[in-house]
């Protein structure tokens, strides 16, 4: 099977990408090539020159000094990534199956009408719906392209496109290691955005009169909104944290000594930091919004909480809902018992190890790149 993985070209795929989707097409990459010899797999990477794969990468590379700044600050990225997926269609005979790893896949489809080999497309992220909605039907003639969703709730918002089916991210359980006892702390990890809710962590654990460690990435375009909601309580609460200096991995032995993960999203595709959480024993909190209640186990691996009165999306343990659900199921963790919390802790575990295994996730990726092969004959 030749297999071409079509990566970004102006944001670097590497072991410590911060990126979801970069993260993992760099694990997915990584874990296909320990395969490679048992399915007798050959694989291409397209990607950023200065990408760092265990495989040789194919590239094109305008910028290899400071490649994502410069593209960012002409804000003609898609330019570079055309660029890179042209060249990957150009070499059409050299490949048995293209996989698709930008954002929502939407830069591949012109393509698509001129190649017969088949495009499987994961769905990352789906940005603008309604753009997503209009432009994705622009190509339902194309019955070489198949949708992987990351999870079943991401295709309520494209239900008409050709899906072949919903594949949960995966992670290396062998390195986000299990802690069987925990800390004392609450932690919440992310892009330091309104919609991942670290305002709302700092608003739970003051109220709660609970230390929090927020380790958070700062996005320019929220700035001025990260000052005042984050780092002036920051300021005034020696019990808040707000580290933005950790990468991926160093995050790993604070997943293991944390109580609880706090992640209060209004929205949600996947959520991989809460994998990597449960992975480490840590129980969750979240708002059951998205693929919470596919990735969290209410009651089982932490507790799931509406986020409204007029939102309730499922009959939840915690019949509280807002800020004041999310106190009550930080309560119920804080008050159990060791053995019941030791108990939640395991079952974190067991569940990502059961679901969400970076070898689930790569066995069913083959069986997906071998059943499009066959449809496509």
């Amino acid at each position: 099977m030749r297999l071409a993985i079509i990566g970004s070209n102006y944001i670097n795929v590497d072991k410590n990408s911060r990126k979801g989707t970069e993260i993992f097409t760099y694990s997915l990459i990584q874990s296909l090539s320990a395969h490679a010899k048992e399915y007798s797999l050959k694989i291409t990477a397209f990607a950023s020159g200065e990408s760092k794969l265990p495989i040789p990468i194919e590239s094109i590379d305008y910028l290899p000094s400071n490649s994502y700044k410069n593209i960012h600050e002409y804000n003609k990225h898609f330019i570079f990534e055309l660029a890179l997926i042209s060249k990957a269609i150009s070499l059409e005979k050299e490949f048995d199956v293209y996989h698709m790893n930008i954002g929502d896949g939407d830069l591949i489809l012109p393509f698509a009408q001129f190649v017969s080999k088949p495009i499987v497309i994961t769905l990352h992220r789906i940005i603008d719906e309604e753009y997503t909605r209009k432009y994705f039907s622009l190509f339902q003639e194309n019955k070489n392209v198949y949708f992987i969703s990351i999870s079943n709730s991401q295709r309520k918002i494209l239900p008409h496109i050709n899906y072949l089916t919903t594949i949960y991210h995966g992670i290396d359980t062998s390195i986000f290691r299990f802690h069987a006892t925990g800390g004392k702390t609450i932690m919440w990890a992310g892009r330091a955005i309104p919609s991942k809710g670290p305002d709302v962590v700092i608003e739970v654990a003051t109220q709660l009169k609970k230390e929090v460690m927020l380790y958070g990435i700062p996005k320019p375009e929220h700035k001025q909104w990260m000052n005042e909601n984050i780092l002036k309580k920051v300021e005034t609460n020696p019990s808040i944290h707000f580290i933005t200096d950790k990468s991926r991995y160093e995050l790993i032995p604070f997943f293991q000594t944390s109580k609880l993960f706090l992640f209060p999203t209004t929205e949600e595709h996947f959520g991989l930091v809460l994998i990597e959480a449960m992975s480490c024993g840590t129980p969750v909190v979240a708002y059951g919004v998205g693929s919470i209640p596919e990735v969290v186990k209410d009651g089982v691996t932490g507790f799931i909480v509406n986020p409204s009165d007029k939102e309730i999306q499922g009959e939840w343990i915690v019949k509280k809902t807002g800020i004041e659900g999310l106190k009550e199921a930080v309560e119920r963790i804080y008050a159990m018992s060791e053995e019941e919390y030791l108990a939640m802790r395991k079952a974190c575990r067991d569940h990502v190890e059961k679901y969400f295994s970076l070898e689930k996730m790569t066995q069913q990726y083959i069986e997906a790149y071998k059943k499009v092969i066959n449809l496509n004959k």
